[in-house]
């Protein structure tokens, strides 16, 4: 005896189809909020160098002390010194606020660039308690050459003509943090 088919088969349902157009509008109108807000986005980064070292450059540095300029932010005082004692240490009392004095620390450091003119490094070796703000600007004050700073020039090694500083030590290197002394 032969079986009967099943019903199923021969049921017509509608097919439900999917009306993807709302979807589709829901995501170009994403991804155009999404290029329009990130193109105000604007990332701004301080390079920081990783100190580097190769065993051929280092006996010849080692025949002469470097000068290492370093920059202590403590709890009441900054100092500016190099533990190499090629310069005299020098202490600069913190503002009335308890906030390092930022324009005095860079005017201690243009004579030391006129001294050194060659010199492009300085260490920053922050409390433990130190912003990010302040950090942010002592960076900026290191950094850069005020147009109200007297000018400054440097030998080109090329070609030997005297040419302007713009920066005063760019390469900015973080030291250990200090305590809270």
């Amino acid at each position: 005896m032969l079986k009967r088919p099943s019903s199923r088969r021969k049921s017509k349902k509608d097919q439900v189809e999917l009306n993807l157009v709302p979807f589709i509008d829901a995501m170009v109108t994403l991804i155009g909020f999404m290029l329009f807000t990130t193109s105000f986005l604007a990332i701004v980064s301080i390079e920081s160098p990783f100190p580097q070292t190769s065993p051929s450059s280092n006996q010849q540095k080692l025949l002469e002390k470097p000068l290492q300029l370093t920059v202590s932010i403590r709890e009441k005082e900054s100092e500016i010194w190099s533990p190499f004692e090629r310069i005299p240490s020098k202490l600069i009392p913190h503002t009335e606020e308890g906030k390092p004095d930022i324009q005095a620390i860079h005017e201690a450091l243009f004579p030391i660039k006129q001294q050194f003119p060659d010199e492009t490094k300085i260490v920053i070796v922050p409390a433990a308690r130190t912003t990010y703000d302040l950090l942010i600007s002592l960076m900026d004050g290191l950094r850069t050459v005020e147009p109200t700073d007297p000018p400054l020039f440097r030998k080109n090694p090329a070609t030997g003509i005297d040419e302007a500083v713009k920066t005063l030590f760019p390469e900015v290197i973080f030291g250990n943090l200090l305590g809270d002394t």
